[in-house]
């Protein structure tokens, strides 16, 4: 048999780690699932298990290992988010010439991974820094992603802290803005967390379309236009969603 280089035995040791990423197989399962020969399959699960990547289970069956855990446990998946879509984003921020943000919703809050200032306006977020969802676009867009239960969850507090004249605080209210997001696929923070900016943001989707990010442009508001400054927003809204998918299909995992 012709020897296989070197990328196609990575590739092979990737199908058979995905493989065995939901349950335990033979080897004649793991060859008919991913197409490995039998043959290869054995020469492959050898060094996997002597390095405690895969077990033995049961007769002849085989599962990930500790070894496999313990390094899917040093994975930084937020800093894997950050480094990837960074570039993404500063190229929005300069082509829209505003700032871009992405943040994730980790324990009912926004946690913003990336910034870009770009234009004269610099809003006074920073990477790294968490901050409420339910007053800003990016947060809003999260919480739309959000099962029945866990909105339900999320509004059972309350009223919320009122941070501008804008901020939509009641539960109810709050629940109707969300289910537009969910709707029409992106969110606007209209002054409700600075009463001078006004932010757009859309989803980011993994391949079964869960919203596991989202990202925003941000523009500064003078009072006497704001309808103004928001139909800006909107004329940039192709580019963004243009962004979120470059950064869904880059994060995807087949």
């Amino acid at each position: 048999m012709k020897e296989e280089t070197g990328t196609s035995v990575a590739e092979r040791l990737l199908d058979l780690l995905e493989c065995l990423s939901s349950a335990p197989l033979t080897v004649k399962e793991i060859s008919e699932r991913s197409g490995i020969p039998l043959s290869t399959v054995h020469r492959l699960i050898r060094p996997l298990v002597s390095r405690k990547y895969l077990l033995r289970q049961g007769r002849g069956g085989y599962s990930l290992g500790l070894a496999s855990a313990a390094l899917s446990s040093r994975v930084d998946l937020d800093a894997i988010i950050t480094s990837t879509t960074r570039p993404i984003i500063a190229d929005l921020a300069r082509t829209c010439r505003r700032t871009a943000h992405l943040g994730v919703f980790r324990g009912n809050l926004v946690r913003y991974l990336v910034k870009v200032d770009s234009g004269y306006s610099h809003p006074p977020s920073r990477e790294m820094t968490e901050l409420e969802a339910y007053c800003t676009a990016i947060g809003k867009v999260l919480l739309a992603q959000l099962s029945p239960d866990q909105l339900d969850d999320y509004l059972a507090p309350g009223d919320f802290i009122s941070l501008t004249e804008n901020t939509i605080s009641q539960p109810d209210c709050l629940r109707k803005a969300i289910e537009t997001v969910r709707h029409q696929g992106w969110a606007i923070d209209r002054g409700e967390m600075y009463p001078e900016l006004r932010c757009l943001a859309v989803p980011i989707e993994d391949r079964t379309g869960r919203v596991m990010a989202a990202i925003s442009v941000t523009a500064t508001c003078n009072d006497d236009r704001p309808d103004a400054v928001e139909a800006e927003l909107h004329r940039l809204l192709p580019r963004i969603h243009a962004a979120a998918a470059e950064i869904s299909v880059m994060l995807r995992v087949a």
